[in-house]
């Protein structure tokens, strides 16, 4: 038993090391294409937003209630009952999901002021924030590789 229990936390440890290690190489890839300024803020501030909605609603409460819920059904229901479960919670969670993001990507200026409410002063810097996190990362994408420092 204490084997498992050894061997599952440490596979859970290197790969935590792995995220982190290339977390840095993300980062430094980032400061190198785009260096501090203007650019930086936006794409940060822009991907923070759905960031922070993949924490709350894949890593946050749901999934702790969830897990629980399903290890009871797999114990003391048979299999159909537990697919039945499963299959309404997936229909749910992706309809509330697909209104929030919709949501979001029409309320991209609010949000983006909520996340930075200091670019309401740069008008470009918020305009920039508000193509990367709305409607249109194409957007984004264009406008970064336009106005990319050379390298």
């Amino acid at each position: 038993m204490s084997g498992g229990f050894f061997r599952s936390t440490s596979i859970v440890g290197a790969f935590t090391l792995i995220s982190r290690v290339t977390g840095l190489l993300r980062d430094m890839v980032y400061s190198r294409m785009f260096g501090a300024g203007v650019l930086m803020d936006a794409f940060l501030v822009a991907f923070k937003i759905p960031n922070f909605m993949r924490r709350l609603f894949a890593e946050g409460a749901f999934s702790q209630a969830f897990v629980p819920v399903v290890s009871e059904y797999k114990v003391q229901r048979d299999h159909d009952e537990v697919r039945e479960l499963v299959d309404g919670a997936a229909g749910t969670m992706a309809w509330f999901l697909s209104v929030v993001t919709i949501i979001g990507v029409v309320a991209a200026p609010l949000l983006v002021l909520l996340f930075a409410p200091g670019f309401r002063e740069d008008a470009g810097k918020f305009d920039l924030t508000v193509c990367c996190a709305g409607p249109s990362r194409t957007c984004c994408s264009s406008r970064l590789r336009r106005w990319r420092p050379a390298c």
